[in-house]
């Protein structure tokens, strides 16, 4: 019993190493996601399902200004769309979490 206890304990750490290669790969992989997602607005800026997934890449790369345009424009062509409306108010918080305080 002690020795299952010991092997359940040591295959997270044995698998940490493989979490941070997946990490590297993931900021590549997310370059390359990125341009491929522009490309696609700019061939179909109407598409909104593209682009709410560069608004939303954009804000997992900590970019809220840039995502927040790309939400405004998801709402410019369907001002019910939920998800945009959500994502326009997790940019705006985040760049007023950013701006200098005056009291």
């Amino acid at each position: 019993m002690g020795e299952r206890g010991t092997e359940a304990s040591q295959a997270p750490l044995s698998l940490r190493p493989d979490q941070q290669e997946e990490q590297s790969v993931t900021a590549g992989e997310r370059s390359i996601r990125l341009r491929r997602l522009q490309d696609a607005v700019v061939v179909c800026p109407t598409d909104l399902a593209t682009r709410c997934e560069l608004a939303n890449l954009l804000e997992e790369l900590g970019r809220p200004e840039e995502a927040l345009c790309h939400w405004k424009a998801v709402l410019a062509c369907n001002p019910n769309h939920l998800e945009a409306w959500e994502g326009v108010a997790r940019c705006r918080e985040k760049l007023a979490r950013g701006l200098p305080r005056t009291c």
